[in-house]
């Protein structure tokens, strides 16, 4: 607070990405994410329903193959916050492991 915001330093908000980049994210956000059940370990999304999005979103064979490529990166960066989260969490006394 007080100081100047660096231009730099100012995350990137969805809305300032190209069109065909929003509609992956929009894809990416409908997908449900899987989780292991005994650990709880994110998975990463469910691809299953992705061609039936693909025809829903009416999305050509170039902005398919776009989504193909960046859809796992964005899992993977997603996947690596969430156990980055998870690992910072200290144990609770008096729990196991605790």
């Amino acid at each position: 607070m007080g100081s100047k915001p660096v231009e730099e330093e100012i995350p990137i908000d969805r809305f300032d990405l190209d069109w065909e980049t929003q509609r992956v994210f929009e894809l990416y956000d409908i997908l449900q994410a899987r989780y292991d059940s005994f650990s709880g370990t994110y998975l990463g999304k469910d691809l299953t329903i992705l061609p039936l999005l693909f025809n829903d979103f009416e999305l050509c064979r170039g902005s398919r193959k776009y989504a193909l490529f960046i859809i796992p990166i964005i899992d993977n960066i997603i996947g690596e916050d969430i156990a980055r989260k998870v690992k910072s969490k200290k144990p609770i006394e008096g729990m196991p492991n605790g």
